[in-house]
């Protein structure tokens, strides 16, 4: 069993809490670099940096890490 650590950029929307925007990154560099302009985009609202430890068996995303990927960052595997 491989894994892999992926991160995302995360706003605090006002109505529907931390909600992902952007893609996944290789490494929290390359997702803080994206931070001032998520931010200037969304005007202003909190936004961070969230990791991701996906467990991959024989290539393909296990059933756990899609279950997470869908219901935290609402992005299909």
């Amino acid at each position: 069993m491989e894994k892999r650590t992926v991160f995302f950029t995360m706003v605090m929307h006002p109505a529907t809490g931390w909600t992902r925007v952007g893609n996944a990154y290789p490494s929290r560099k390359a997702a803080a670099d994206w931070l001032p302009f998520v931010r200037g985009a969304w005007r202003g609202l909190r936004a961070k940096v969230s990791q991701c430890t996906v467990r991959l068996e024989g290539g393909k995303v296990c059933e756990q890490s899609r279950r997470l990927l869908s219901e935290k960052y609402n992005l299909d595997a």
